[in-house]
């Protein structure tokens, strides 16, 4: 059984930008908290050049003088605030300086620019997206597990249209440029914050009260209905079996460019995407993955990049069973032997390795296929080990109590032996940690 044809790009595409790292924790014990991003964007998408500022509100321990943020490449012009004494940029990095304060609360301003290397995409011309490296574009902390709220504004061409993380509150023309003002008021890692500039055609659905919206350059709107016309039902499935709502409205999907990931209210995937799934109508595997990390991913994060498989292993697994769901245990079946087919090559070559990673600084192309298609076979085995019953409550229950927060491998462990009463030990040892008895 070969491996769903857009899947091995999806691992090899959107894994790889998790190398960063928490600079606030890496030589100290010193916890960052933001609790809210307010950018404003002026992108110029034939240049892919952008200037703007971003607002960040915060909370760090008062005797703390100097908080981190991720910079990538951008170039810092400027610092304000209260508390801000002096600025410096280095590594990729941007260190300021806070004089002594009272309060654990602190807001800065940054004003920046430049030309991003990565993370703001122009996949042709009049199209811009970003991808992953949120700090490329705008000033952030990296770490998954620092959560926060997200407002945007955009000023962009009036002949485009904007998508973006958040709900759109307001849309203001300024003689040839608009203005979209987007907001999202509850918290998810920065690397789901994100936004697609273009011109395209539209499809708009409605769903038990969700916004629907399908868009493509090459697709009309028709086709986009077809490609897209599952999504109810996933959503439907997915909450069914996390127990938890989808939070946000609306829901997106862009097909552009040639790259698969999942953001905060909206999923980008490749341009060529949508002719295969015309094509062949099972091919939804991407199109569920990508949604099932609304939950996966966006609401319940891994707490560092070295526990990923529970956002890439759990999106991976979820795409499979929402295939029983639709097609029958044939089609589930032919998912997870495919995906055990490309763990069991690592395996065989002596490269497997514990899904708990010790260090994600420097990922492999193998390293991020155990993550995806172990971690997808490991939560199979998981589920005969348990039987259905007890496996899909400890699921609902892990995904209720994480909901909107981070986790790490034993918290997943723990929880599925409380849910289910059976110790896990044996099994997260051999599977999991790599601890053979």
């Amino acid at each position: 059984m070969v491996i769903n044809k857009a899947f091995v790009l999806l691992a090899f595409l959107c894994c790889s930008f998790v190398n960063t790292v928490n600079s606030q924790s890496e030589d100290r014990d010193i916890k960052l908290n933001v609790l809210s991003y307010s950018a404003n964007l002026q992108p110029d998408v034939e240049k892919k050049y952008l200037r703007g500022d971003v607002t960040i509100n915060f909370l760090l321990d008062p005797n703390i003088n100097e908080v981190i943020f991720d910079s990538g490449s951008l170039q810092i012009t400027r610092v304000v605030g209260e508390s801000v004494t002096r600025f410096v940029q280095q590594d990729k990095k941007l260190i300021i300086t806070l004089a002594d304060r009272p309060k654990s609360e602190n807001q800065v301003q940054i004003f920046y620019d430049g030309r991003p290397s990565r993370g703001f995409i122009l996949p042709e011309p009049g199209q811009a997206h970003t991808l992953y490296f949120t700090s490329e574009w705008m000033v952030c902390n990296d770490a998954p597990d620092d959560k926060a709220k997200f407002n945007l504004t955009l000023l962009i061409p009036a002949d485009k249209i904007c998508i973006a993380s958040g709900t759109l509150i307001k849309k203001v023309s300024k003689g040839a440029k608009v203005l979209y003002s987007w907001s999202q008021d509850y918290e998810t890692p920065s690397y789901t914050f994100g936004f697609v500039i273009g011109s395209f055609n539209k499809f708009e659905a409605k769903y038990h009260q969700k916004e629907l919206n399908y868009y493509s350059k090459n697709n009309t709107s028709t086709e986009l209905e077809t490609i897209f016309s599952k999504t109810g039902d996933m959503l439907d499935y997915f909450e069914d079996r996390s127990g938890m709502p989808y939070v946000q409205n609306p829901y997106s999907q862009i097909l552009i460019g040639n790259h698969y990931q999942e953001m905060s209210g909206f999923s980008i995937l490749s341009d060529s995407y949508g002719k295969l799934v015309l094509s062949d109508s099972t091919e939804t595997n991407l199109i569920s993955h990508e949604l099932a990390h609304q939950w996966w991913g966006n609401s319940i994060t891994c707490e560092s990049w070295n526990h990923f498989w529970l956002n890439e292993g759990f999106a991976t697994f979820m795409s499979a069973a929402y295939n029983e769901h639709r097609f029958g245990k044939e089609k589930y079946n032919a998912d997870i032997d495919s995906y055990f087919k490309v763990y069991k090559v690592i395996k065989d070559s002596g490269k497997d390795k514990p899904l708990v990673f010790s260090s994600w600084s420097n990922p492999t192309k193998d390293d991020r296929n155990l993550v995806y298609f172990k971690g997808a076979y490991v939560l199979h085995l998981l589920r005969k080990e348990l039987g259905e019953q007890k496996f899909w409550d400890g699921i609902k229950s892990f995904s209720q109590k994480y909901s909107g927060k981070s986790v790490n491998t034993l918290q997943f462990q723990e929880t599925m032996e409380e849910a289910t009463g059976q110790d896990m030990d044996k099994f997260f040892n051999k599977w999991i940690y790599g601890k053979e008895e």
